[in-house]
């Protein structure tokens, strides 16, 4: 990805799937913007994920025409997706926080957990336009700019202060990767844990506790994809776990399968792309 003439490295990268930094004027709202393309039919397993994106996707002629497009909003996921995708296909995206979603996008989270919606339908005012400018980008770097665009001119009109205590919460345990105990977020915040359990919920449609669980596994998960051999005792104490016992029953609970198996599945996928 370019900012400017600027090239922007990836905070992580995976086979097809590169993860970027969001924009410092988008950072209140954004987790991440991220990228995935192919060249030939692959199975990709999107792991529990606690976010929203907005996601364009097409597959590209050689002029960079956009075919068979399409404008999703892809809801958080509370449990593993297998998901095919044809050669050629390109997805550019922007990863909403959840606590963010209704006031930015007059959505309620939880209403979109484990789904896809084409956006244009559920919010035309928004999707639409943005669509139509969509379709008429050559590069997946103009698309993430759009992206970004429209995102921003949403959050001028938004009441910062709607998500202030929940979005403060949530943020603390996203530094953290969820190694924060819960007791401790509500001293620092300075209210009892009763109401922060409930500005939590209320705002992201997930408990603060299921919160943190999500992103320990994918902390961990998202650790061991820079090495090719991980050490997961080690690794299970650098993200949170009791110990390596701890974090194979937490990936077997939320990504139905052990630490080991989830890591070959995505060295292979990674291999695969990279053959191209």
């Amino acid at each position: 990805m370019t900012l400017g003439r600027v090239a922007v490295p990836p905070r992580h990268h995976l086979g097809s799937y590169r993860e970027y930094e969001p924009p410092s004027h988008l950072a209140l709202v954004a987790e991440a913007a991220w990228s995935f393309r192919t060249t030939r039919e692959i199975s990709h397993r999107v792991l529990p994920d606690p976010a929203v994106s907005l996601a364009f996707w097409c597959c590209r002629e050689p002029t960079g025409r956009p075919v068979s497009p399409r404008l999703a909003l892809i809801g958080a996921k509370t449990r593993p997706h297998l998901v095919r995708f044809e050669a050629g296909c390109e997805i550019t995206a922007l990863r909403l926080k959840l606590e963010w979603i209704e006031p930015v996008l007059g959505l309620v989270p939880g209403d979109h957990d484990d789904a896809e919606h084409d956006l244009p339908a559920i919010l035309p005012n928004f999707g639409a336009p943005l669509f139509d400018h969509l379709v008429e980008t050559r590069t997946s770097t103009e698309a993430a700019g759009l992206l970004k665009s429209a995102v921003a001119r949403q959050l001028r009109g938004t009441r910062v202060e709607y998500a202030k205590v929940p979005g403060r919460a949530l943020d603390l345990v996203r530094r953290a990767r969820g190694c924060v105990p819960i007791e401790r977020v509500a001293r620092h915040m300075g209210v009892s844990m009763r109401h922060l359990r409930r500005v939590v919920r209320q705002a992201a449609g997930v408990s603060l506790k299921a919160y943190a669980r999500a992103q320990r596994i994918v902390g961990a998960m998202t650790a061991a994809d820079r090495e090719n051999r991980p050490q997961w005792a080690r690794l299970a104490a650098d993200s949170g776990f009791y110990d390596q016992s701890h974090l194979v029953r937490e990936c077997r609970a939320l990504c139905g399968m052990t630490p080991v198996e989830v890591h070959r599945e995505r060295r292979l996928e990674a291999e695969l792309s990279n053959r191209g």
